[in-house]
């Protein structure tokens, strides 16, 4: 949805000028398309990969962790140390370390948006 949403944003002018100058499809697709989306792109992937470390109710419904916590993530790891198991400290510690870990990728990916930006 958020990519629709990029492409929609796109002006119709630049497709316009495009097919009248005669660019053709892999031109028009790598040299307008994509550079003015792909901030966009970006912003996506980057909520896409804290919403795939945060999120547990996959391994939880369907493993529980696993055998020999192999399935874990450390949003799940967080909860069955801290919650179940009953250690709060250790269970807030594995989810503090998780917050700068994603505090740096996300301070990447929006440096990296930020120089893709289309004047």
């Amino acid at each position: 949805m958020i990519l629709l949403a990029g492409l929609t944003s796109i002006p119709h002018d630049i497709h316009d000028a495009a097919q009248v100058d005669g660019a053709s499809f892999a031109r028009h697709l790598f040299q307008i398309t994509l550079p003015l989306i792909r901030p966009i792109m970006l912003v996506a992937g980057l909520f896409g990969l804290v919403f795939a470390f945060t999120d547990m109710i996959v391994i939880f419904v369907l493993t529980r962790g696993g055998p020999y916590d192999t399935t874990q993530v450390l949003a799940s790891l967080a909860f069955f140390t801290g919650i179940q198991a009953g250690d709060l400290a250790e269970g807030a510690a594995v989810a503090l370390f998780l917050f700068p870990l994603l505090l740096a990728v996300a301070a990447a990916f929006l440096r990296i948006a930020r120089r893709a930006e289309v004047t």
